[in-house]
C-alpha cells in the first residue's frame, strides 16, 4: 500500500501545473508556458506568493507540498489567464528565471533569514543540480527476439545498452535498465511494454531511451532513425510502429490505444512541452549516432509507440540500424561497431543534457 501511494503521488506530481520539485535547501516551482507571449506578475503577501499568468489556460488544482518552504500550491483559472497561490511556511527569498525553447518560468523559493538572526555568513554556492538519471530500455528480450536477420535484435540492443551504461556512468550520470540480461518483463507483450513504460513514469528519471534494431520487407534499407511520441502520419512509420508494438493484430490494437493518448497531447500544455523536449532529444540522438557510425541519418518522426505513451520525461525510441541489410546487419554483429553505436548515443545524450532543456 505504501508503494502504491508513492506511485500515485509521483504520477500526480509529473502532470501537475505548475510542476513542483522539493530539493535540499529550496523548493522549485516550474510553469510550462505555451509561448513567449505569456506574461506574468508576482505579488507578495504574508506567507503568500501570487503569480498571475496572462494568456494560458489550466484546470483548477490544489496540491499539498509540505516542504520546508512551501505548504501548498493552488491554481485558479481566470477569464484572461491563471492565478497561482503559493502558500509558504514563512518569509521566503524568491529567485525568478525564465527560459526559452520551450518556454517556462521557474521560481526557486528558499527560507529567508529571521530578522533577529546574526548577520548571515557569505552566501554559499547554489546546491549542485541533482545527478541526471537516464533509463535505458533494450527492446524485446526473453521470449521475444525482436527482428532476426544477420543479427538477433534482443541480443544487439542489450549489448549496446550495457556499453552505453558504462560510458554514461563515466560522465557522472546515473543509469537504470529495464532489463540487464536476456529476459522479458512479461510473456504477454502488452504487459511487457506497459511495465517498461511505467518505469519512465517517475519523477526520479530524467530521460527514457528505448533501443531497437530496424528491418524492412525488402532487406535493402540502411541508416538510423529516432522516434518521439505523437500521431504517426507516414504509412511507413505506421507500419514500423505496429511492428514495434508487437506486430500483427496485437500491434494494431496497441497502436490504436497509444493513438488515443497521442490525441490528448493536443490539449495538454505540460504534455506538449514534454513532446517538444522529446523531439529535440530524438533529433540530437539521431544525428550524433549517424556521425559516430557513418550510417545515414534517415530522420526523426512522431509515432504511436505503446512504450512511450505515458512517459512524463523526454522519451524516444531509437532504431540503431537495419539488421537485415547485408552490410549494416553484419556490422551490427561486430563488437567494435556496437561500441561506436554506444558512443554516438552517449554523445547525443550528453549534448541534450548540456542544453539544459528541462528543469527538475
Amino acid at each position: 500500500m505504501r508503494f502504491l501511494l508513492l506511485f500515485l503521488w509521483l504520477w500526480a506530481w509529473a502532470w501537475a501545473f505548475p510542476r513542483v520539485g522539493v530539493h535540499e535547501g529550496f523548493t522549485r516551482v516550474v510553469f510550462d508556458l505555451p509561448s513567449e507571449e505569456v506574461r506574468y506578475t508576482l505579488e507578495r503577501g504574508e506567507n503568500l506568493l501570487v503569480v498571475v499568468l496572462l494568456g494560458l489556460k489550466a484546470p483548477p488544482t490544489e496540491e499539498v507540498v509540505n516542504s520546508k518552504e512551501v505548504a501548498s500550491v493552488q491554481t485558479l483559472p481566470e477569464k484572461e489567464g491563471v492565478r497561482v497561490l503559493i502558500r509558504t511556511k514563512g518569509p521566503v527569498e524568491v529567485t525568478v528565471s525564465r527560459y526559452k525553447d520551450p518556454e517556462r518560468l521557474v521560481l526557486d523559493l528558499s527560507l529567508a533569514q529571521k530578522a533577529t538572526a546574526p548577520p548571515p555568513p557569505p552566501k554559499p554556492k547554489p546546491p549542485d543540480p541533482p545527478k541526471p538519471v537516464v533509463l535505458l530500455d533494450p527492446g524485446h528480450g526473453g521470449v521475444d527476439p525482436g527482428m532476426v536477420g544477420h543479427v538477433v535484435e534482443k541480443e544487439v540492443v542489450l549489448d549496446v545498452a550495457l556499453r552505453l551504461k558504462r560510458l554514461l556512468e563515466k560522465e557522472g550520470i546515473e543509469v537504470r535498465l529495464t532489463r540487464d540480461k536476456d529476459m522479458h518483463l512479461s510473456p504477454d507483450k502488452r504487459e511487457d511494454l506497459s511495465r517498461r513504460a511505467a518505469m519512465a513514469d517517475s519523477s526520479r528519471v530524467n530521460l527514457f531511451i528505448s533501443i531497437h534494431v530496424n528491418a524492412t520487407p525488402t532487406h535493402t534499407a540502411r541508416g538510423v532513425e529516432a522516434y518521439y511520441f505523437g500521431r504517426a502520419q507516414d504509412p511507413r512509420v505506421v507500419a514500423q510502429v505496429i511492428r514495434e508494438n508487437g506486430g500483427g493484430e496485437l500491434g494494431r490494437r496497441l497502436t490504436e490505444e497509444a493513438k488515443s493518448v497521442a490525441e490528448r497531447i493536443l490539449t495538454d500544455i505540460v504534455a506538449q512541452a514534454n513532446q517538444r523536449y522529446s523531439q529535440r532529444l530524438a533529433e540530437t540522438l539521431g544525428r550524433k549516432l549517424s556521425q559516430a557510425t557513418g550510417s545515414p541519418y534517415r530522420g526523426s518522426f512522431p509515432g504511436d509507440f505503446f512504450v512511450l505513451r505515458y512517459a512524463k520525461v523526454p522519451a524516444v525510441l531509437v532504431e540503431i540500424g537495419f539488421g537485415d541489410h547485408p552490410a549494416e546487419g553484419r556490422r551490427l554483429a561486430e563488437a567494435a561497431y556496437r561500441e561506436r553505436v554506444a558512443q554516438g548515443l552517449a554523445e547525443g545524450i550528453l549534448a541534450f543534457l548540456a542544453q539544459g532543456a528541462f528543469a527538475r
